[in-house]
């Protein structure tokens, strides 16, 4: 099943090799006819269980023609690979290293760093380190503190070494084409999923054992990071757009984006009413025009923002 999976989604992206991590990533180059080159870059980073053709099928076609954009897979899954153990590449703080690395390398000038749930720890935590280095940040219903409640019993088995390998090729073997269409309906409830999410967004690319164990090496050990890593976010001053659903049913609104906006100063939150965890693929243009803007030198406006229908309304 493994060759299967990779014969039927070869990597089709370029390679940038760094201390930490191989990357590979997508690119969206501007048009060669575009005059404006001073529009800043947009670096996309998938979430949980994603990859970078999750980002290239949300937003590649919907930003402008002026902005060049790039899309990762996170160190070790997709087609990158980490040169760190899984347990130490956990951090997110790691991973905003490793990617700001090829970021460098790459000779990306003030990038926006934009993350979608695991990848919004991510973008959180590059704005942390590097944030005078970059344009602005974007958390796509992110993950920003630790929360409560037991850990996945596929997590835990993915975990412990030996039976890692073992269970994960049984999964693979046995259960892993249930859960993939099974997994895209919940992430995208309570909207419906986009039909072609399983073939454009590659979800079967997770079906590799060393893949799906970096993957659940990185979920189950998140929530301790996040402990130590929220601390002191009101020291963040980089432009930061936070971007939740009211109807996330996979990470909490109130308790993570919301909370995440109230501890950085002068952030814009916007609330997508009737929303759940995918607005990247749900409420594509809204956000494309939206981040666009902020690429093209737009300031973004502190305080929180409620999407009613297709206006935008002030509530505080």
């Amino acid at each position: 099943m493994v060759s299967q999976v990779e014969r039927k989604y070869p990597p089709k992206g370029e390679f940038v090799d760094v201390e930490t991590a191989k990357f590979h990533f997508l690119t969206r180059k501007k048009a060669s006819d575009i005059e404006n080159k001073e529009n800043a870059p947009i670096v996309l980073i998938h979430g949980s269980s994603g990859s970078s053709a999750d980002m290239e099928l949300a937003f590649f076609e919907a930003f402008p023609p002026d902005i060049d954009l790039y899309a990762f897979d996170r160190p070790g899954i997709g087609w990158s690979e980490t040169k760190l153990h899984p347990l130490e590449m956990s951090d997110p703080m790691k991973q905003a290293e490793a990617i700001h690395m090829a970021v460098n390398k790459l000779k990306l000038k003030k990038p926006i760093i934009v993350g979608h749930s695991w990848g919004g720890a991510v973008a959180i935590a590059y704005a942390k380190q590097f944030g005078d280095e970059i344009t602005g940040a974007v958390s796509l219903a992110g993950v920003a503190y630790p929360w409560e409640g037991p850990y996945g019993w596929y997590e835990v088995l993915l975990t412990t070494p030996v039976i890692n390998h073992v269970f994960s090729r049984l999964f693979l073997n046995k259960i892993g084409q249930l859960y993939v269409p099974l997994s895209i309906k919940s992430i995208f409830e309570p909207e419906p999923a986009r039909e072609d999410y399983r073939e454009g967004a590659q979800a079967e690319i997770l079906l590799r054992p060393s893949k799906i164990i970096n993957n659940s090496y990185y979920s189950y050990n998140l929530r301790r990071h996040l402990e130590t890593m929220s601390e002191d976010y009101e020291d963040i001053k980089t432009p930061f757009l936070i971007v939740a659903g009211n109807r996330d049913y996979i990470v909490n609104t109130k308790r993570q984006s919301e909370r995440f906006h109230n501890a950085v100063a002068d952030s814009e939150y916007m609330l997508l009413k009737g929303v759940g965890h995918m607005p990247h693929h749900t409420q594509t243009q809204i956000l494309a025009d939206k981040i666009g803007r902020m690429s093209k030198g737009e300031a973004l406006t502190p305080g929180k923002t409620e999407l009613l229908d297709i206006k935008y309304e002030k509530v505080q």
